[in-house]
């Protein structure tokens, strides 16, 4: 093989040509005295293809940080660490999206609910302060009882609605994880 070599546009011509018909990429490698990429590129070029540009990153994680990342992958049955982080990072712009603005809906209808029953709660809380601090008794009446009791309801109610939605939102992510690892499984090796 020629160091730097540069095919002239008639090598380049010859080489898809030969390709064609099913001359193996190693072969013209040899035959033109240049490297098996060169050939690869040769050949993406005349497709209109450009062959990609990468870049080589590098990044300090904690033990704790790689084991993790490694269980991950594991569970997925996947081998290849390199591959699936070049998956997910492809697939960053979906699975780093800010949150969904349903999610955003439900939080502010949330916590206005809450601010309402909270405040009808608080006044409760200050009328029978009052009434001990004076030294009366305590007007607690059943409509109290059942504001607070609306109240509780009411947190237990969204806690259960977040559940389902932090559950559903987990879902939709680990479904994109799952489209951008696709094909990554290591292959059981047969009998």
């Amino acid at each position: 093989m020629r160091h730097h070599y540069k095919l002239t546009d008639d090598e380049r011509r010859q080489i898809i040509e030969a390709r064609a018909e099913g001359t193996p990429a190693t072969a013209l490698a040899r035959r033109f005295g240049v490297s098996t990429r060169t050939i690869y590129n040769t050949l993406s070029r005349a497709k209109g293809a450009r062959p990609a540009l990468t870049r080589t990153i590098s990044t300090r994680l904690s033990t704790r940080q790689l084991a993790g990342f490694q269980a991950a992958l594991a569970r997925r049955g996947i081998t290849d660490q390199p591959a699936a982080l070049r998956r997910l990072m492809g697939a960053a712009d979906i699975l780093l999206c800010p949150v969904d603005q349903v999610v955003l809906d439900h939080l502010q209808a949330w916590g206005a609910q809450v601010a309402t029953e909270g405040a009808a709660v608080n006044h409760i809380a200050r009328k029978l302060n009052e009434a001990k601090l004076r030294g009366r008794a305590l007007p607690f009446t059943d409509d109290d009882m059942t504001t607070i009791r609306a109240f509780a309801g009411g947190l237990v109610e969204f806690a259960e609605e977040f559940r389902i939605l932090w559950e559903a939102q987990l879902a939709a992510k680990t479904r994109e994880v799952d489209k951008a690892l696709e094909g990554l499984t290591a292959k059981a090796p047969e009998p």
